[in-house]
């Protein structure tokens, strides 16, 4: 096959891949994209001037291979990626997507280094295109500040929080789901570090921007309420957190099937609470009902 033929033949296989992804059939997309890499490999062995197609189907691979978990496969593929922007000359947001998904992966397998390392790279990358990519600043940063507060550094964090906020608050306005994500991490840094007060405006803010947004799912606003109600426990307004506490598990049980986690926890610290409160019977009944119905999700 000429080469002219297997150029032709790889830009199919990579409209392919998109398509099949569009129609939600993933392992078909995986399949044709991993086709796409090796065409596009045996290319340049006697074309290299056809690098960026290569770079380009690794990075559809390792997107479809990270998002379908599997992280392992994935690194190695963006890790190919980025060696071969070395003796090609790949766009910067195309570099800057592969580095942050990189990073992404590092992330989730607990490689805090590198995946700071990357986001940052990621963030220069994104903030100096022409325009700047802010919303992509944005959620990177907001990562990045997830990773800082695992570190124990709490200025680095909070420093990545508000500048994230800033931009999506700017962008998209004062009530939105971004914001409130960064919110709720925000409320999150400051209960670790026991700012409780100051936890507890950021959960009330987060809580707000989602009970009024359309777009949140019942997961997130059950998970701002039982922020809120552990917070307002810290700060002794028992009270407050009782009914925080009873609204955040009506909606997380019906979403028990998503977050399983965020439910579980709310009824431990609901009990808990009841039992500080000298009320021993209503404690255990709040536990058993948790029990049975994780039993029924398992």
């Amino acid at each position: 096959m000429s080469n002219e033929n297997k150029t032709t033949v790889l830009k199919v296989l990579i409209e392919r891949v998109h398509s099949l992804k569009s129609g939600g059939k993933i392992n078909e997309a995986i399949r044709t994209a991993q086709t796409a890499v090796d065409t596009a490999r045996r290319l340049i062995e006697t074309n290299p001037d056809q690098t960026s197609n290569l770079i380009t189907a690794l990075e559809l691979y390792g997107d479809l291979l990270r998002e379908s978990d599997n992280y392992v496969d994935s690194e190695l593929i963006y890790i190919e990626a980025l060696e071969k922007t070395k003796s090609a000359d790949p766009d910067n947001e195309q570099l800057a997507r592969i580095k942050s998904s990189l990073a992404s992966v590092y992330d989730f397998n607990q490689s805090q280094e590198p995946a700071i390392s990357l986001y940052q790279e990621a963030i220069e990358l994104f903030a100096g295109l022409v325009p700047p990519s802010e919303l992509d600043v944005a959620n990177l940063r907001n990562n990045l500040g997830m990773l800082y507060k695992e570190n124990g550094d709490f200025d680095s964090a909070e420093e990545n929080y508000m500048k994230s906020l800033e931009i999506f608050e700017r962008i998209l306005g004062q009530k939105n789901a971004e914001s409130a994500v960064v919110y709720n991490n925000l409320g999150a840094l400051y209960y670790s570090s026991g700012f409780f007060a100051q936890a507890r405006e950021m959960h009330e803010q987060a809580l707000e921007i989602r009970e009024h947004c359309t777009n949140i799912n019942s997961a997130d606003l059950g998970q701002s309420y039982a922020n809120l109600a552990t917070t307002l426990q810290q700060l002794g307004n028992n009270e407050d957190a009782l009914q925080r506490y009873k609204k955040a598990i009506s909606i997380l049980e019906t979403s028990l099937s998503n977050d399983r986690e965020t439910f579980a926890i709310a009824c431990s610290n609901y009990a808990l609470l009841m039992r500080n409160l000298g009320k021993k019977r209503k404690a255990v009944s709040i536990e058993k009902r948790a029990q049975k119905l994780l039993r029924k999700q398992a």
